[in-house]
């Protein structure tokens, strides 16, 4: 999820990132829709999937049903992960009225890859901001911005080529592995995650990109774009090919990366984690409080 900026509206400060790419939670928009009973809404939800299907869209790719785990010893909730074009289907089929349906109308609006120019514009500029406060600098908040919406960009293609709901992290780690030598859950490890447990199975919170340096973000985004190139020059479909092609974008991007290790003479992979020494941003503004 984007870090949260006063002015930011509330269905920005619901918006989720996986590796399909940006979605919201069904639950979470539920109270921001001015709904409170569960059963109420999932009847907006169906009229919605109807509308969808009427448009000749892909409904389960749009509505991803989903179990949310409820806090304490409650029983697991019904939920979906909503893109941003089932969001609005929702928002035209419930009967929210005033300011509330207003907002949301426009925050929906027909961008399902956040592609109308205005709009991105707007959302590039909110995202940059936030991340100066957040102590990052211009140059790299810039290039994070740029990896969000080529990882949007990448996912999409994944969906219309065949790719399944559990093969987006395969893909993904495969990406991050042929680029960076490590898995992801490596690099977070390298970089001093925190870690919950799963069972017996140990899960590291929070995002990796968060806390990659620039020279990072910039062969991510460069793996991810080869692989894009090639998904199209070679018409790949399914997870084979799919996946030949991701192996072949990581390859592409270990050799930069070797490239840039040989002139610099020091590896590229950092334990540095950027969400807690950021390198700049409004922060580095700050007067020095010794006055040095």
């Amino acid at each position: 999820m984007l870090p949260i900026v006063p002015g930011q509206s509330p269905f920005d400060a619901i918006r989720q990132t996986d590796e399909r790419g940006e979605y919201w939670s069904a639950r979470d928009l539920m109270p921001l829709l001015e709904y409170s009973s569960w059963q109420r809404f999932e009847e907006v939800i169906d009229r919605a999937k109807e509308d969808c299907e009427k448009s000749g869209r892909n409904v389960d790719g749009n509505f991803n049903p989903f179990v949310k785990k409820s806090e304490g010893r409650g029983r697991p909730l019904a939920d979906y992960h909503l893109t941003r074009y089932a969001c609005r289907l929702i928002v035209m089929a419930s009967r929210t009225s005033g300011d509330v349906a207003a907002q949301a109308r426009t925050y929906f609006s027909d961008m399902v890859e956040v592609a109308e120019d205005t709009a991105l514009a707007e959302w590039q500029e909110r995202a940059i901001r936030s991340y100066l406060a957040k102590g990052y600098s211009l140059e790299w908040a810039q290039l994070r911005v740029k990896d969000i919406l080529k990882r949007n960009e990448l996912t999409h293609e994944w969906q219309i080529r065949g790719i399944k709901d559990e093969e987006y992290a395969i893909l993904t780690d495969q990406l991050h592995m042929g680029t960076f030598g490590l898995s992801v859950a490596e690099h977070k490890a390298l970089k001093g995650f925190d870690i919950t447990r799963r069972g017996k199975k140990i899960v590291y919170k929070g995002d990796l990109p968060e806390a990659m340096t620039s020279t990072e973000i910039v062969l991510n985004l460069l793996a991810k774009t080869v692989a894009l190139d090639l998904h199209t020059v070679r018409d790949s479909q399914g997870f084979q090919q799919i996946s030949g092609d991701v192996r072949d974008a990581g390859a592409i991007a270990a050799r930069t990366r070797q490239d840039i290790e040989d002139a610099t003479g020091r590896p590229v992979v950092s334990p540095r984690n950027m969400i807690r020494e950021p390198d700049g941003g409004i922060l580095s503004l700050l007067p020095d409080p010794d006055g040095e």
